[in-house]
């Protein structure tokens, strides 16, 4: 049983498929749940395994063992001002502060990604008006292909809709955000086979190499610094 948190589900779906094809006897039931019905599942051992921020495991009371997966960074979608037959564009890098001046759809304040989101405003110094608030990533990524709005997505999430040439990506910067993604397990000596095979192939080169390709879009580095004595 592995729980992911939603913006992490399109990286989930790829490592259950991918574990399964090594694996052919090991069936996984992946659940989209919250940051906290993920704290909850392992603490209840309701999960065998969870994807998520390990940001928030501070006040985490079960023992955990985390398993880096991958660093999300951050882009504004929206659609683009001619469609590509080759599918999603990137767009140029754009800052926090021209975001927040646009119609955006945004996840609804329950949400710990909709509360990295908010930290990079603030960040920025401006105050997001968001034009729709939504619990659903799906409706994210319509919202944008339907209307006259943008959105603010991790990459791993952009990556999910590279078959829609109508939208482009921008790399948000100023701030530019950076967020590790893991797995969480509960530590223990006593794995099961299973949950050993699932850890072993989550720690290993290949599908690392995969997580960081999908998880973290175009290559996205951080800005260049400024040159000494300069701010």
């Amino acid at each position: 049983h592995i729980g992911a948190v939603p913006m992490c589900m399109p990286i989930a779906a790829r490592l259950v498929g991918m574990l399964h094809d090594l694996h052919p006897g090991i069936v996984c039931t992946l659940r989209s749940m919250s940051s906290s019905e993920l704290e909850s599942g392992l603490e209840n051992m309701v999960l065998d395994m969870a994807m998520g921020y390990p940001e928030r495991l501070e006040g985490t009371r079960a023992p955990l063992r985390v398993v880096p997966q991958y660093t999300e960074h951050y882009f504004l979608l929206r659609r683009a001002s001619a469609p590509s037959p080759t599918g999603l564009q990137k767009g140029p890098s754009t800052t926090w502060a021209e975001a927040a001046a646009l119609p955006l759809c945004l996840l609804t304040g329950e949400m710990h990604n909709r509360a990295i989101v908010d930290s990079a405003f603030r960040r920025a110094q401006v105050v997001p008006r968001p034009a729709i608030e939504t619990n659903s990533i799906l409706t994210l990524a319509l919202a944008v292909v339907a209307g006259r709005v943008s959105s603010i997505m991790p990459g791993a999430l952009v990556d999910a809709v590279q078959g829609y040439g109508e939208l482009e990506a921008l790399p948000l910067t100023e701030p530019f955000i950076e967020v590790p993604i893991a797995l969480m397990v509960h530590e223990s000596n006593r794995l099961s086979r299973t949950l050993e095979a699932a850890l072993d192939f989550a720690q290993g080169p290949q599908w690392l190499a995969q997580a960081a390709e999908h998880g973290n879009l175009f290559g996205t580095a951080p800005p260049p610094a400024p040159p000494p004595g300069k701010p």
